[in-house]
């Protein structure tokens, strides 16, 4: 083997290597970051492009939780559990690429409707999701 085929061999293998060690402390820092709580992943879409990722969320009253809303959308969307008094903060809008997260502990049990809380298409009104609280 060439001297030049090698280098470039290992060259290919420490980009590998800097590629794998990057995500790995990502994924570990987001981990750090949210300290295991137990965190749903929802992604947003308008209806017509693929609404909510997740349609029905199942929690356990008095397990606190963490939704992380991200935006993979191209309009502004938001989020809210109207029965639960539950929204983001602030102006509740999560942009194009952004990311809005929720904490809280449910206190009562039953199935509440989660929705988009910022006009997103003609389709809007269909942009809803069902949480469900059950006891332990």
């Amino acid at each position: 083997m060439e001297k030049k085929q090698l280098m470039e061999i290992i060259a290919g293998i420490l980009v590998l290597l800097a590629t794998v060690g990057t995500i790995g402390a990502a994924l570990l820092y987001d981990e750090h970051l949210w300290g295991g709580l137990r965190t749903i992943e929802l992604t947003a879409q308008a209806p017509e492009r693929g609404n909510w990722n997740i349609q029905e969320i199942h929690l356990v009253r008095g397990e606190p939780v963490r939704i992380k809303i991200r935006n993979i959308d191209t309009v502004s969307h938001g989020f809210a559990i109207p029965e639960l008094g539950i929204s983001l903060n602030g102006t509740g809008e999560i942009k194009p690429g952004n990311v809005g997260v929720i904490e809280f502990t449910p206190d009562k049990t039953g199935d509440f409707l989660f929705t988009c809380t910022t006009w997103c298409s003609a389709q809007h009104m269909q942009m809803t999701g069902r949480i469900i609280i059950s006891e332990k």
